[in-house]
């Protein structure tokens, strides 16, 4: 186990930062009445993401540039293409090879893997520990191969929690009300948590409001909560498996055990027995019509968020255990066009936004004195600036701090958040690194039985996945549906692979 991190070394580690930069707290907020045409002559950074149009961009780009200009000579266009339009508009940039600098990638979007077959990202693997030392440093090397591909690291890794202990979330007050708190605050398993569901259900038949204990039973079989690390299409390898063998999820035993559960529960009432419904999950919840989320990462801060998001403060409890896997680190990366004039500059960028918390928050958070001030500066705690009712109402409020770099160094805007980033970056050093942690399969050999196997898994695993169907004949029929479309070719392709990787 590696050394405990404290609050007040994360704070001097921030103010050495600051220092370093030459900068006070308050310094962009003068640079951003600074006249752009000063930078006019020096290269300019493309940054592509995607991201909702913020009124105040102009000016937070503006204090970015200057704040560059000093410390890597160049500026910054921040290019936000709206999230429905994003993968879209980058395919059509790169296919017709447009210049642009940085981008964000991963695997669920601007897919990171495929920008990589492709030849849109450069490798970074030889840039990174000379242009941005600092950056590098501050993840282990085992993290780094989470992004390797092909023997190439092709993205930065943008720092944020990466382990998923996942748990379930209850409104505060309905957890109250039942008077099982204790309870939930020891569970250990999803099935001790069935008296507190039937409780909520008690409860929820004589409440106005709750039509519902939960909305969507799926998450409750996701592999990572019975100690998976979830590879593509219902494969799977054991966290504690050295050996990295390669499992079909649906033929273990706890797939059956998640699968008996679920069907338990919507038999019991506890979800819409129309699973169409699951699609208006958010709304129903900020309307206030179920309790439970039966399993979200539960994270330090996390209960602050949800509440922020939705309006109901929240009690929530980790049962799985935190795992550091590929498709973990790999979820919110910035690559470097292979089309940039300057890569070299792009990747300083990568140093400047992973480890300078003042660049990083003027990009999150907008300016001092103009979209935030200080609450408590002692304890990185900001507030909407100017007595506006929140960031919304300031002009600037992407609300995406985890797309941009290292989310450890950004200010708090919840007072119950205050040392959540220490508490989640030791959390993510602590982790169990799965036994294919950098793995990263190459699907060309097998893309027809995918195809069949992704097909299958929609037709025959999502209703055991909503509990509607009878377990052991919806198992049998998805198993021989399974090995029908060829999934057991899948898996052996997947560990000839991870053998391969294992020995090089």
């Amino acid at each position: 186990m590696s050394k405990g991190f404290s609050r007040r070394d994360f704070l001097k580690g921030l103010s050495i930062a600051a220092a370093a930069g030459g900068v006070s707290l308050s310094g962009l907020t003068r640079m951003a009445k600074a006249s752009s045409s000063r930078f006019q002559d020096l290269p300019r950074l493309v940054y592509l993401y995607p991201g909702s149009p913020q009124p105040d961009v102009q000016r937070v780009q503006d204090a970015l540039s200057a704040y560059m200009a000093e410390r890597i000579g160049a500026t910054i266009e921040l290019r936000a293409v709206d999230w429905g339009a994003f993968n879209d508009q980058i395919g059509l940039i790169n296919a017709s090879a447009e210049n642009y600098d940085l981008t964000f990638t991963a695997p669920w979007i601007n897919n990171y893997y495929n920008n990589i077959t492709q030849e849109y990202l450069i490798r970074l693997e030889d840039l990174l520990p000379e242009l941005a030392p600092g950056y590098w440093n501050s993840l282990t090397p085992a993290t780094w191969e989470a992004a390797r591909v092909g023997g190439g690291i092709y993205g930065g890794i943008n720092q944020q929690i990466f382990v998923k202990p996942f748990g379930p979330y209850i409104r505060t007050d309905v957890l109250e009300a039942i008077g099982l708190g204790d309870a939930f605050n020891n569970l250990t398993s999803y099935e001790e948590l069935e008296p507190i569901m039937a409780a909520i259900k008690e409860y929820a038949d004589q409440d106005d409001t709750l039509t519902h204990v939960t909305y969507n039973l799926s998450p409750l079989n996701v592999p990572e909560n019975y100690g998976y690390d979830p590879q593509d299409f219902m494969l799977v390898v054991r966290s504690t498996d050295e050996n990295a063998q390669v499992q079909i999820y649906s033929q273990t035993d706890e797939f059956r055990q998640a699968s008996e559960l679920i069907r338990r529960w919507y038999l019991a009432g506890y979800a819409p027995s129309d699973v169409a419904q699951w699609s208006e999950m958010d709304a129903a919840w900020t309307a206030g019509q179920y309790a439970v989320r039966v399993s979200d990462i539960v994270k330090p801060g996390g209960n602050a968020e949800v509440e922020a998001r939705w309006g109901w403060a929240v009690t929530s409890k980790a049962i799985a255990e935190p795992l550091l896997t590929t498709g973990s680190v790999t979820s919110t990366l910035t690559g470097v066009s292979s089309t940039s004039a300057n890569p070299e500059l792009a990747v300083r960028y990568l140093e400047l936004i992973n480890t300078d918390p003042v660049f990083f928050n003027t990009l999150g958070k907008g300016l001092e004195g103009i979209h935030w001030e200080w609450a408590d500066q002692d304890s990185l705690l900001i507030r909407p600036a100017n007595g506006a009712a929140s960031f919304g109402d300031t002009g600037y409020n992407p609300n995406t701090d985890w797309m941009y770099g290292n989310v450890f160094n950004s200010y708090y805007t919840d007072p119950t958040q205050v040392g959540a980033w220490p508490d989640t970056a030791e959390l993510n050093r602590n982790a169990r690194p799965s036994p294919v942690l950098g793995f990263t399969f190459d699907r060309s050999a097998v893309e027809t039985e995918i195809a069949s196997v992704s097909a299958v898994n929609q037709e025959f695993g999502n209703p055991l996945g909503s509990g509607v169907v009878d377990v052991d004949e919806g198992l049998s029929r998805l198993n021989q549906a399974l090995l029908d479309a060829g999934i057991e070719r899948v898996r052996d392709e997947m560990q000839r692979q991870i053998d391969a990787w294992k020995s090089a």
